[in-house]
C-alpha cells in the first residue's frame, strides 16, 4: 500500500458556496437597489461574441446566473450590481472562460481577460481593485508552492520506501514538518490581513488547520459576533467553529449509542475507565484506509490490555442508509479488516457531534471520559501512527 507525508479526505463545508431559492429565475438582474454596490468592468484581449454572465454560486457548488449583458463590439463589458450579502460569484465569458469571484460588495473590479482558449495556450485573466482578492490568491499561490514541495518530498518519499531507507524517510518526514511549519508561519499573517471578510473567512476554513489553529478559527468567530455579520457565510462560519469547539482538547467527549458490524450496541459512557481511541473513516476515503495498517499495528500493541478500546467510526458514507451497512460489510471483507472493531455513524450525527470536518479523525478519550489527544490525516507512516497512539494511550492512562 502507498504510503503518503500527509494525507487527509476534507468534507463538504459550506464556506464554498452559498444557498439560492431552489425557485430562482435563471436569470435575475443584479442591480437591486438593497446591498452594497459593487462594479465589474472588462476588456477581452481577443474578439468574443454573445454575452458576458454573472453568476453566483449555489448550496451545490451550481452557478446561478443573476446578470448578464452584451459584449461591446469593442471587446469590453461593465456590470454594476449590488451584493445583498457576500457571496462567491463567477464571471462567464460566452461560455468560454469563466473567472471566479470573491465580492463582499463595495468592489470596483477590472478584469483584463483573453476571453477564449486555443490549442496552444490556456485563456488567462488579471483581477484589480479588491484588496481582499488579490491578498488570497496570494495566499492561493503559496498552496500551490507547498503541495509541489508535497509532491516532490512524496516521490521521494516512495522511492526510499522501495529500498526500506528508514533513515532517509526519518528525514523526509523532517524536511516535510519542517516546510509545513514555514508554510503556516507565512500564510497566517496575510490570512489576518483579511479580517472578517469572505475571502477571509474561505482562507481560515480552507488553508487553516482547525487542530493546530482553532485559536484562530475561535477568535475569528468571536469577531464575527462582536461585529454583528449575520450573513449566511459569517452564521455558518460561527456554527462550524461552535461544532469543533464541542470535540476540542479537554471538553467532556460527547456520549453516544451506536452499533457494531454484528448488531451489539456500543455506548461509550459505559466504557469509562478505559482509554478509549475513536477514527472516524469512510470507504471512500484514502488516506483513512492507508492509516489502517499502523493502527491495526497499535491495535495489536495493546490487545492484550483490558484497559484500552479502540473504535473504528464509519461515518458519511456516499450511499443510501439502506446500502450502509452492506457496502462496508463487503469493504471489510474485501480489503481484510473485518477483525477490527467497527461501529456505524449513519447520519454522520456523531462525527459532527466531534466537530468532525475531515477524516480520518482521530480522537483519545482518557479514563474519566474526557477528551485528551485529536488529529486529522495521515502522516504517511506506520511507526508514526504507532509511536502517536503509543504517546496518546500512555499519557491517557496516566
Amino acid at each position: 500500500m502507498k504510503q503518503s507525508l500527509f494525507a487527509i479526505c476534507f468534507l463538504a463545508f459550506g464556506l464554498a458556496c452559498q444557498s439560492q431559492p431552489q425557485n430562482a429565475p435563471a436569470e435575475t438582474k443584479a442591480s437591486a437597489t438593497n446591498g452594497k454596490p459593487f462594479t465589474i468592468k472588462g476588456k477581452l484581449n481577443n474578439s468574443v461574441s454573445g454575452k458576458v454572465y454573472l453568476e453566483r454560486m449555489n448550496d451545490r457548488n451550481i452557478p446561478l446566473k443573476v446578470d448578464s449583458v452584451k459584449i461591446a463590439a469593442d471587446n469590453t463589458f461593465i456590470i454594476n450590481g449590488n451584493a445583498a450579502e457576500p457571496g462567491i460569484y463567477q464571471v462567464n465569458i460566452a461560455n468560454q472562460q469563466v473567472i471566479g469571484l470573491i465580492l463582499d460588495g463595495g468592489e470596483n473590479l477590472s478584469i483584463v481577460a483573453d476571453g477564449v482558449s486555443t490549442p496552444d495556450k490556456a485563456a488567462t485573466f488579471s483581477v484589480d481593485g479588491s484588496p481582499a482578492m488579490a491578498k488570497f490568491n496570494q495566499i492561493v499561490a503559496e498552496a500551490q508552492k507547498f503541495r509541489q514541495t508535497q509532491t516532490s518530498l512524496q516521490e521521494q518519499f516512495d522511492a526510499v520506501s522501495k529500498k526500506k531507507d528508514e533513515k532517509k524517510k526519518k528525514e523526509l518526514q523532517a524536511q516535510y514538518m519542517a516546510a509545513e511549519e514555514t508554510y503556516s508561519n507565512t500564510i497566517k499573517p496575510m490570512i489576518a490581513d483579511l479580517g472578517t471578510s469572505l475571502a477571509g473567512l474561505i482562507a481560515i476554513n480552507n488553508f487553516l488547520n482547525p487542530e493546530k489553529d482553532f485559536e484562530i478559527f475561535a477568535k475569528t468567530a468571536a469577531q464575527l459576533e462582536k461585529e454583528g455579520q449575520n450573513h449566511f457565510f459569517a452564521k455558518l462560519f460561527r456554527e462550524d467553529v461552535k461544532r469543533r469547539s464541542a470535540g476540542s482538547v479537554g471538553s467532556e467527549a460527547p456520549d453516544f449509542s451506536l452499533v457494531d458490524m454484528a448488531g451489539k450496541p456500543v455506548k461509550l459512557s459505559e466504557l469509562r475507565g478505559k482509554v478509549v481511541i475513536l477514527d472516524f473513516w469512510a470507504t471512500w476515503c484514502g488516506p483513512c484506509i492507508m492509516s489502517f495498517p499502523g493502527m491495526k499495528q497499535a491495535m495489536d500493541k495493546y490487545k492484550s490490555n483490558p484497559n484500552v478500546q479502540f473504535l473504528f467510526v464509519n461515518t458519511f458514507e456516499r450511499v443510501d442508509q439502506s446500502q450502509w451497512k452492506s457496502t462496508v460489510t463487503n469493504f471489510v471483507n474485501q480489503r481484510g479488516f473485518n477483525t477490527f472493531p467497527i461501529i456505524y455513524d449513519m447520519g454522520g450525527e456523531v462525527a459532527l457531534n466531534y466537530g468532525v470536518n475531515g477524516i480520518p479523525a482521530k480522537f483519545c478519550i482518557d479514563k474519566e471520559g474526557k477528551i485528551k489527544f485529536k488529529s486529522t490525516g495521515f502522516m504517511g507512516s506506520n511507526e508514526l501512527i504507532v509511536q502517536e497512539m503509543t504517546k496518546w494511550i500512555d499519557e491517557a492512562a496516566k
